[in-house]
C-alpha cells in the first residue's frame, strides 16, 4: 500500500511523465501565481498530449518570472488583461482570491477563452447566477467554464456514488461529510482568514463536504442548524463550520469544515490536546433505508464510506456493509453482514492511469469538452454551480454570518 501511494503521488505529481503535444494543444494561461497551480493543473498539464501551460501572469511582475521559471512557463504577461489579450492564448485557468473570481472569469469568456475557474465559483450565488447565466456561457459554441471540483472526476467518487445510488437499494437516509486541515496549516495572513476577498472554511473546505453532501442526497438541501467558529485572525470569516440539513424527502446531512482543527488526540484526555494539531483522513460516510429484501420477511440496509475522498490517488477505500435480516411472524431469526472494500484508480473501461490524480481527470474531461468528445460523461455544469453557491449562501444566513460581498465589477 505504501509503495503504491509513494508510486502516484511520484508519477501524478513529483515527476509526471513529459508527453509529446500535438499541433492542437490547448494553451493555457494562469492567472495568478498560485500555490495550488503545480498540483492542480501544471503536473498533470505535462503528461497531456493536447495541454501546453504557455503563459502566467501576477499583481507582481517579478514574483511571476521567478514562477515561470521555476515551472517552465515560457511567457510571462505584465498585467492579468495582457495575458488575456494574447491571441496564441486558448483557455485560462482562475486561481486567484475567491472575490476576483467572478470579474476575471467574466472578462476571460469575453475574450473567447476557455475558463477553469477554481472553486467556489463566485463570492456569493448572485454572482453565481450573473455568471453561469451570462449571454457569453448561454450562446452557441460559447467557450467552455468548468467550476474546478476535481475530486468529482475521479473514477474512486463515482464508483463511491454508484453503491449508493444503484438500482434497488433504497434511498439515503443520512449523510456525514467531513474535511478539515490542523491547527497552524494556514499562516494568519493567508488570504482565506479575508472577508472582504471572500475567505471563510465555508468558501474553502466547506465547499467540498457541502458538495459531496448534495450529490449523495440528490435534493438542494434546507439548512437546519449552522455552528460557525469564527476565526481568530478575522471576526467575519468563519474558522469552522458544522452544518445540518435535511431534504424533501426526509433524508438527513451533516458537514464538518475546519480550516484549523485542534485537539481531540485519542488515548490522551481533551484538555492535554486541545491547542495541538488534529489529523485525520476526510471522509464521507452514507446510511441507506432499510428496505424489504428478495425473500419473505427479509430486509436489507447498507452502510457505505469512502475515505480520503479529496486526494483518491494517494490512497482511497471504500468500505460497503451490507446487514440482512431475516425474520418470521414479526421476530428476528437471523442477522448477517457482508462487507467489501473497493477501490477505482481507473475507469472499468480502463480509461485514464493507476498514477492519475484528480486533477490529471478533471483536465482529461476539460479537454474532451473543449475538443467536443464525449468523455466519461463526468461534468459540473453552471446550473450545479450556482445551486453550490445558493447553498453556502444559505448555510451563512443559518450561521447568522454575512454572505460575502459581491464585486464591483460591471456586467
Amino acid at each position: 500500500m505504501v509503495f503504491g501511494a509513494l508510486y502516484r503521488v511520484y508519477k501524478g505529481w513529483i515527476s509526471p511523465p513529459q508527453a509529446t503535444k500535438k499541433d492542437d494543444a490547448i494553451r493555457f494561461g494562469l492567472l495568478g501565481a498560485s500555490n495550488i497551480a503545480p498540483i492542480s493543473l501544471i503536473a498533470p498539464a505535462k503528461a497531456h498530449p493536447e495541454v501546453i501551460v504557455a503563459a502566467v501572469a501576477a499583481r507582481d511582475r517579478s514574483r511571476a518570472e521567478a514562477y515561470a521559471k521555476k515551472y517552465g512557463i515560457p511567457i510571462v504577461h505584465t498585467s492579468y488583461q495582457d495575458l488575456l489579450d494574447d491571441p496564441s492564448i486558448d483557455a485560462i485557468y482562475i486561481a486567484q482570491p475567491n472575490s476576483l473570481h467572478f470579474e476575471w472569469a467574466l472578462r476571460s469568456l469575453r475574450a473567447g477563452k476557455h475558463v477553469l475557474l477554481e472553486k467556489p465559483s463566485c463570492s456569493n450565488s448572485a454572482e453565481a447566477r450573473a455568471l453561469f447565466n451570462h449571454p457569453l456561457v448561454k450562446a452557441p459554441n460559447a467557450p467552455i467554464l468548468l467550476e474546478a471540483f476535481h475530486y468529482r472526476f475521479h473514477p474512486a467518487w463515482q464508483a463511491f456514488l454508484a453503491q449508493i445510488h444503484g438500482h434497488g437499494l433504497g434511498r439515503v437516509e443520512s449523510a456525514h461529510a467531513q474535511q478539515f486541515l490542523p491547527k497552524w496549516a494556514i499562516p494568519a495572513d493567508d488570504i482565506r482568514w479575508r472577508f472582504d476577498l471572500a475567505g471563510g472554511a465555508m468558501m474553502d473546505f466547506g465547499t467540498y463536504p457541502l458538495s459531496c453532501l448534495r450529490q449523495i442526497l440528490r435534493e438542494e438541501p434546507r439548512v437546519i442548524t449552522a455552528e460557525p467558529t469564527i476565526s481568530e485572525y478575522e471576526d467575519r470569516a468563519d474558522q469552522a463550520m458544522r452544518a445540518t440539513y435535511t431534504t424533501e424527502s426526509g433524508a438527513k446531512g451533516e458537514m464538518l469544515a475546519d480550516l484549523a482543527a485542534a485537539g481531540g488526540w485519542p488515548l490522551l484526555p481533551a484538555s492535554w490536546t486541545k491547542g495541538l494539531p488534529s489529523f485525520g483522513w476526510p471522509k464521507c460516510e452514507v446510511e441507506l433505508a432499510e428496505r424489504e429484501g428478495d425473500g419473505d420477511g427479509g430486509s436489507f440496509k447498507r452502510k457505505v464510506t469512502i475515505w480520503n475522498y479529496l486526494m483518491p490517488s494517494v490512497y482511497h477505500r471504500i468500505d460497503v456493509e451490507d446487514t440482512h435480516t431475516l425474520r418470521r411472524g414479526g421476530q428476528i431469526v437471523k442477522t448477517w453482514k457482508d462487507s467489501k472494500n473497493i477501490k477505482a484508480y481507473t475507469w472499468p473501461s480502463g480509461d485514464g492511469e493507476e498514477w492519475w490524480s484528480s486533477y490529471n481527470y478533471q483536465l482529461h474531461e476539460f479537454v474532451n469538452k473543449v475538443k467536443g468528445r464525449s468523455g466519461s460523461g463526468v461534468w459540473v455544469d453552471g446550473e450545479d454551480s450556482i445551486r453550490q453557491m445558493e447553498a453556502i449562501d444559505r448555510t451563512y444566513e443559518k450561521a447568522g454570518m454575512e454572505i460575502r460581498p459581491s464585486s464591483n465589477f460591471e456586467l
